[in-house]
Parts: structure tokens; sequence; C-alpha cells
């Protein structure tokens, strides 16, 4: 048995110091610059012509994604519907991963394959077995 040993935390820095190291690395960015386009509960009602009530549902069944927008606004990442209704089997993926925003990075940037297709993608091809089975393995 081969026993490792970490190098431990390091340097200890004061709060200020801390702040600036921090902020060198975490740069604030506008939810659009990673999700993608988005609406809200009314855009989406306007351009789908589905009522807010079915959108809400669909949120609650984690068969859309809805990503918090400041401190109680919900927004929909616009990517996720096809034809005004949301991808098929996402909330299978949603349960699996849990947390909105999770879901959505997973789906749009991990396990690109070698065509460059993403989750999302697969999804939208109706490979949703094959995206399943890598949500699992990730997150189960």
């Amino acid at each position: 048995m081969e026993v490792s040993q970490g190098g431990g935390r390091g340097k200890v820095f004061d709060l200020e110091e801390g702040r600036l190291r921090l902020a060198e690395y975490a740069t604030p960015t506008r939810l659009e610059d990673w999700a993608g386009p988005v609406a809200g509960p009314g855009e989406i009602e306007k351009m789908f012509g589905m009522k807010r009530s079915t959108l809400h549902d669909w949120q609650r069944r984690g068969a859309v994604i809805g990503l918090l927008k400041g401190e109680r606004k919900h927004v929909f990442p616009l990517a996720q519907f096809v034809d005004g209704r949301p991808v098929e089997d996402m909330a299978r993926i949603t349960k699996i991963i849990g947390n909105p925003r999770a879901t959505w990075l997973w789906l749009t940037r991990q396990h690109v394959s070698e065509t460059g297709e993403t989750p999302l993608d697969r999804l939208k091809a109706g490979r949703i077995d094959e995206v399943v089975a890598d949500a699992e393995f990730d997150f189960g």
C-alpha cells in the first residue's frame, strides 16, 4: 500500500490579500455569457404562445431549466426548446443532476463528442439513453 501526502494548505493570507487573489481568478460574468440566449416567462409566452402556467409547471417537473437571474426572477435558456416545446426527456437529466445551473453547464459544455456535439445536441437528436447514461456516470 502506498501512502501519499499532499503539500498542505500552503501559505495563509490575510482577508485583503485573499480577496485580491480571488479577484484574479473569479471574474463576474453575465448569465447570458455562459448560458446563451435566455428569455423570461413573458417573452417565452410571446415567442412560443405557451401559457406562463405551463412553463412554470414544466420547470417544477424538471422538463425545462429555469436559471435564477437576480434574486427572484427566472429566465430560461432558449436552446432547450424545439418548436416551442422542451427537449424530450430533459426531466430525466435534471433529476439526475439536480442543480439547474450545473445541469445547464453540463448539457452545454461537458462530454463534447469527437463530432463537437454536446449532451444537449445529442438529446435533440433523440439519443436520450446515451445522455442519461453519461449523466448517471458523472452524477449518479
